[in-house]
């Protein structure tokens, strides 16, 4: 795939994402780690997730912050990216939301309750708590990067989430399983009923089952039909694969 199909695509996951609850106006921002390792290709500022529509909606930021490429600002909160990145060389994608069922929780000392296989998707969900509204140093972002560690995803206390993934569609598919079950949490908890939740050894063997690169592949594909019937029911006429 070239460059340009690959930045089309994400251009799709932006839209993905703002359609499965991670929009918040024309906060929110995703990235891609440069193919040629100049840096990373990230959505351009000033734009709401669901208005990413192709390659020209990205700019390429090396890991100090410069913009090398690309019409366009730069989101303040670059450090997320590149110091996730520099410290994950299995991510391919970062991206970072304010979806609120999961904003809410990040707020709260409790841990994601596993009321469904939802919560089965990650094995333990760290949060960030920090004194800053944005993260816009390195500093800041080597210390979201150590919360985050080898997870997939972590809370931001009082702000929102970053999440990562190994290809566009893993990072698709962490972000919108980490909404689903933060707000199948809060559903849980509102029954005011006393649950029953499976220990730890079958939680990951729960895991194992679900969440594989074939789960992933369909759910991604899933998700493109739907943005393609939605996006068709509104009149546009071009979707991105």
């Amino acid at each position: 795939m070239t460059l340009k199909e690959q930045l089309n695509q994400l251009a799709a996951a932006c839209r993905i994402l703002e359609m499965e609850g991670h929009g918040d106006m024309t906060l929110g921002h995703v990235s891609l780690r440069d193919p040629e390792g100049r840096g990373f290709w990230l959505k351009r500022n000033a734009r709401g997730l669901g208005e990413i529509v192709s390659a020209d909606d990205f700019v390429l930021v090396d890991y100090d912050g410069a913009k090398l490429e690309g019409e366009g600002g730069r989101h303040s909160e670059w450090p997320i990216h590149s110091e996730i990145l520099r410290n994950r060389p299995d991510a391919a994608v970062v991206a970072h939301t304010h979806p609120p069922y999961a904003s809410t929780l990040s707020s709260l000392d409790s841990p994601l309750a596993p009321f469904t296989l939802d919560a089965d998707y990650f094995d333990v969900l760290p949060c960030h708590r920090d004194e800053t509204a944005l993260l816009t140093t390195k500093e800041d972002g080597e210390a979201l990067a150590r919360t985050l560690d080898n997870h997939f995803a972590v809370l931001m206390a009082n702000h929102g989430v970053t999440f990562c993934g190994t290809s566009i569609a893993h990072a698709v598919c962490v972000g919108v399983f980490l909404e689903r079950a933060a707000r199948i949490h809060f559903h849980g908890i509102q029954t005011r009923a006393t649950a029953t939740f499976p220990p730890a050894p079958v939680r990951q063997k729960r895991r194992e089952q679900i969440m594989t690169p074939i789960h992933v592949e369909h759910s991604w594909n899933y998700f493109m039909r739907k943005l393609a019937s939605l996006e068709k029911a509104r009149g546009c006429t071009e979707i991105f694969s």
